[in-house]
């Protein structure tokens, strides 16, 4: 009994095995194709500028693509919360 109770375990720790490698090999493929897509993307946003690539290097180059710089938190705003919290 407790014999066949260890096989049916062992049995379905292979099977649960079997399960997560076709799961990681079906994310790994996802993973891919979302990179893909992403990069495709990029591509569609880069022609649509319509610039030679020297005229691209230098719009890269130039900074054209840096991050507008984010807000600094208000302070103040964030202790009368705080203070509301207290109360």
């Amino acid at each position: 009994m407790a014999m066949n109770k260890l096989e049916r375990i062992e049995k379905d720790i292979e099977k649960t095995k079997d399960k997560i490698a076709a799961l990681q090999k079906q994310l790994r493929e996802l993973e891919a194709a979302k990179t893909e897509q992403e990069n495709l993307r990029i591509i569609q946003l880069v022609r649509g500028l319509h610039m030679t690539p020297q005229e691209f290097t230098a719009f890269v180059r130039d900074g054209a693509l840096q991050a507008p710089p984010t807000p600094q938190p208000d302070f103040e705003q964030d202790e009368q919360e705080e203070n509301a919290d207290e109360e």
